[in-house]
């Protein structure tokens, strides 16, 4: 059933090129060797975007959240593991201080709430 997924979501070409392999997994090796440098150049330009991503002053928190969890979310995608500890704010001083003295462990979208609160 993997393999039929695989190939189902192939472009015609990498279809004609992986349909005579009988397993998923040789299908998944064959891609990663063909696309494997181009995944480490995703995860490099992900992540430099992420952290070179800053709130621009009066903008909307919302939309600087959503667009932080997009980044990480691209990350996750790409294999790359990012704990909660580095998905932290690191403005919203009161907010921060806040955050850390009630040891609070949100999910994004609930400190996309609180963030837009405050």
């Amino acid at each position: 059933m993997a393999r039929c997924y695989i190939l189902a979501s192939m472009a015609n070409v990498w279809q004609h090129q992986h349909q005579s392999m009988g397993f998923a997994y040789d299908m998944l090796e064959s891609l990663k060797e063909m696309f494997g440098e181009k995944n480490r150049t995703a995860k490099k330009t992900s992540m430099k975007a992420l952290l070179n991503t800053k709130m621009a002053e009066g903008s909307s928190v919302r939309d600087h959240v959503l667009k932080m969890m997009s980044l990480l979310n691209e990350l996750e995608v790409l294999g790359v593991v990012i704990d909660k500890e580095s998905q932290r704010p690191d403005s919203f001083q009161q907010f921060l201080l806040n955050y850390n003295m009630n040891k609070m462990d949100l999910s994004l979208a609930k400190l996309l709430n609180e963030l837009q609160a405050a």
